[in-house]
């Protein structure tokens, strides 16, 4: 039979691998990962493990936490987070993983080619046995999104995808406002789309 101490450790190490795998995570999203139950309680677990992690506030997302080098030691992970302007970007992903359900076998920056077009995706995911891509927009320009988009419209015209699956995957974006959210249906118009404003989600 556990004791509470093995509880806790173990816990632990489920949410430092956690966010070994996700990078940064918001308070709300560790307790929604783990289900930590109210603010207080999660405050509480979080609090016990300040020698494993760094944090800083992000405007609607609260506390962010991420990996410091105690932490990276105490599960064996190589990989170095820091924060940078991509972070917001990093939590906007995260968010759409919760919204769509937490899929299983959601993987983050996956080449995808045709053999002839190749785009790195935000995330592959699969939803109801569908494959889907996502790209989140948090500060590029529109013509980087359009020139990305651009490739995403070869490879559905080509139609390699819907040879091999019988369907070409269904784009999901994630925008920081309505009038983003406008322009990329129309830059997409023909494609299988899902596209919405963060605040939406979260």
């Amino acid at each position: 039979m556990q004791t509470a101490a093995t509880k806790r450790i173990e816990r632990q190490e489920q949410i430092l691998h956690s966010l070994d795998r996700f990078g940064f995570l918001s308070r709300s999203h560790i307790q929604r990962l783990h289900r930590l139950g109210g603010d207080r309680n999660a405050q509480k677990v979080l609090k016990c493990m300040e020698e494993y992690l760094q944090s800083f506030r992000e405007d609607e997302y609260g506390t962010v936490y991420y990996l410091n080098r105690v932490g990276r030691q105490m599960i064996g992970s190589k990989k170095i987070v820091r924060r940078t302007l991509q972070t917001k970007h990093t939590l906007m992903r995260n968010d759409y993983y919760f919204h769509m359900g937490c899929p299983v076998n959601w993987r983050n920056e996956i080449k995808v080619t045709d053999g002839k077009t190749t785009l790195v995706t935000d995330a592959l995911f699969t939803k109801n046995k569908r494959h889907n891509f996502l790209e989140v927009d948090n500060t590029q320009s529109m013509a980087e999104n359009s020139t990305k988009l651009k490739r995403y419209k070869e490879m559905f015209h080509r139609g390699l995808f819907q040879n091999e699956f019988g369907y070409f995957p269904t784009l999901h974006i994630v925008t920081v406002s309505r009038s983003r959210v406008r322009r990329f249906t129309e830059l997409c118009e023909g494609l299988p789309i899902e596209v919405c404003q963060i605040n939406d989600i979260m």
